[in-house]
This record gives structure tokens, sequence and C-alpha cells, in this order.
């Protein structure tokens, strides 16, 4: 059964929404056995785009063996290669050698290179193997022998059926491994996640308040998906809660009613965000609410209006947000928060 607004699981099928370049070119590089670098912010909708395409492939008579390999819980590198040993033994249906001793490359290696036999020995299948929260490994001790070993996998496997997906939520860690190095070169294909449409997100909302019975202006849900940025998961719990709420019409009441309820779910994960950040990186933020995307930080008047003292402490302040993974640049050059329903917060609550 089928749950209107569902946004505590993956999605496919009627629930999975636009995307369809994303769609295509993820079924074009798993058939051609290309690697991918699948990124965006938290709850963007990786999860679902990945089983949705997975389910294509299957019912297009083209099926793919599947396993994924969490990174994001790894304390240290021999976690990690443990887990990939037994997930890929898992999906192989064997038993793969896992770390032993001391971790270097040469062994990072050896865990990694095991999974090349078997591969090669299923002739006609076809492999995805997923490596999630993939940032995770950069931060830990022996991340540059890992990377290394890594890329040797990707090199040693470039015309093997084999896809190796690795995903992050971390959206600027996961830039600054794939789009600003060039380490892993054309090994990997770049496949970032788009705000889905605001049309589709509106005939979304519409036919599933007609199957609750439910109505809403149109001109509310399009004001609830901008405020909301167009993020799925958000406008997704917003309606869940607008639907719980109320028996038929969704009023003034019921909106700000679920949108402070939404608000609430978030408020000790951004309570906490509020205060990590020191001065000087909450007066960079409000400056980015008041003035904008193209705000020029650096500017003797905004540096004087909101106290950021210097051009080299703008700098400092910027990129610490950025490692924070709170704001992120747009191809455009502008800036931007990651979380829309953050950025809100701060504006209409903690700035007040």
């Amino acid at each position: 059964m089928e749950i209107a607004f569902s946004y505590d699981r993956s999605v496919t099928g009627k629930q999975f929404l636009g995307r369809k370049s994303e769609c295509e070119q993820l079924q074009s590089a798993i058939l051609s056995g290309e690697n991918i670098a699948l990124y965006s912010a938290p709850k963007s909708g990786k999860s679902s785009l990945i089983s949705h395409v997975l389910l294509q492939l299957k019912e297009e008579g083209k099926p793919v063996s599947f396993c994924k390999v969490q990174a994001g819980n790894a304390i240290r590198i021999e976690d990690f290669l443990a887990h990939f040993a037994r997930r890929c033994g898992e999906m192989f249906k064997t038993s793969l050698p896992g770390p032993k001793g001391t971790i270097n490359q040469e062994k990072c290696e050896a865990v990694l290179m095991a999974v090349v036999p078997q591969i090669r020995s299923h002739e006609g299948g076809r492999f995805v193997i997923q490596i999630e929260d993939f940032q995770r490994l950069d931060s830990l001790e022996q991340s540059d022998g890992f990377m290394r070993a890594f890329r040797r996998l990707l090199e040693e496997t470039k015309d093997d059926a084999v896809s190796f997906l690795v995903t992050g939520s971390q959206l600027n860690a996961m830039k600054a491994l794939f789009t600003k190095s060039p380490f892993f070169g054309n090994l990997v294909r770049i496949i970032t996640l788009s705000r889905v449409e605001e049309q589709v997100l509106y005939e979304y909302v519409r036919k599933n308040l007609d199957v609750t019975g439910k109505v809403m202006e149109w001109d509310d849900i399009y004001k609830m998906i901008r405020l909301l940025d167009r993020n799925v998961w958000y406008v997704k719990h917003y309606m869940a809660m607008c639907d719980s709420m109320t028996r038929g019409y969704v009023n003034a009441a019921v909106m700000d009613g679920a949108l402070s309820a939404l608000i609430s779910s978030q408020l000790p994960y951004f309570q906490y965000i509020a205060s990590t950040l020191t001065c000087f990186q909450l007066r960079f933020l409000k400056a980015l609410i008041e003035k904008g995307p193209r705000c020029n930080f650096s500017s003797a008047k905004v540096m004087a209006d909101y106290g950021l003292n210097s051009s080299a402490n703008v700098v400092r302040v910027r990129d610490a947000l950025l490692k924070k993974e709170i704001v992120t640049q747009g191809e455009n050059g502008g800036w931007y928060f990651i979380d829309p329903l953050l950025r809100y917060w701060f504006e209409h609550y903690f700035f007040q």
C-alpha cells in the first residue's frame, strides 16, 4: 500500500519525482561500466535515485547485482576494509580476505583488488558496488594510501562489467575530492542532483491531496515549495504534517502549524549547529541572509556593517563554514545555505 507523502524511506515508481536526466545518466553509466560519484545535500534523494534506476534496469531485463558498503561509520580504514570484504563476499557468495596487520597502501590494495577475480569469473554479470558516505574515508588515518589503492582498483577494472558508485551527503567534501581535485581524473563520472522542478513537485502535492481528500490553494502549494527551496524531503515531510492536521481544507492555521512542527523536528540539530559557530561565522551568515548570495563580503561596507574585520578574516570564516557543510558555492559563484530550513530558522528565529 502506497502512503501519501512518504518521507521516511527510499521511494521508486509513482512516488519517485522527476530527475529524468539524472536517471538517464546513472543508467547509462551502469550499463557502460563507468564509475560514478553521486553527491548532494542530505535528504536530496540519492538513495531513491539509485533504487529507482536499479528497479528500471530489472524491469527492462537488464538486472544488476548490487551491494552497499557503508563508510560513514568507519573509525579506521581497517574497519571499512573489513566491511568491504564482507559485503562484497556476500554478493559474490564467497569469502574474501579482510585486512591484516598494520594498514598501508599495499594492504589496502590487497583487500580491494580481491574483488577483481570475482567480477571477471561471473561472465555475463553486471555489478554495482556502492560506497556510501565516501567522504568519511578521506578524514581517517592512512587515507592517502587508501585513496591511491582505490584509484588503482578503478584503473584495473575500467574495462570490466562493474561500476563503483561512491556517494556522499557532505557536499563540499565530495566536491573537494571529485571536482576540485584531479586525483581520480576521468576514472569517475560525476552526477550531482539538481532540485526537482517546481511544477513536478506541484503536481505531486496536488495529486496526493486528491488521494487523501484534502484541499490546498494552488498558490499556497507553490509558496511552500519555494520556501523549502524545492527540497523533496522537506516538502514531503511538511505535507505529511498538513495531511495529519486536517480532515479537509489546508488553511493558514494548518500550514503555520505544519511549518512549526517541521522546524521543531529539526530544532535540536539547528540549535547545536548555532552553538558551534563563532561570532564571526554568525555575522557572515547574517550578511548572507540579508544581502543575498552575490554579496561582496570583502567590501569595506559589508565588513564594517557586520563586523567581519578584514578580507583575510572573511576568507577564514567562509572556509570554516564550508568545512562545517553549512554553506556552499554555486556554479554562478554565489553563496548558499545547503539546508533551506536551516536558513529559514536563522532568518526568522535565531536572528530575530
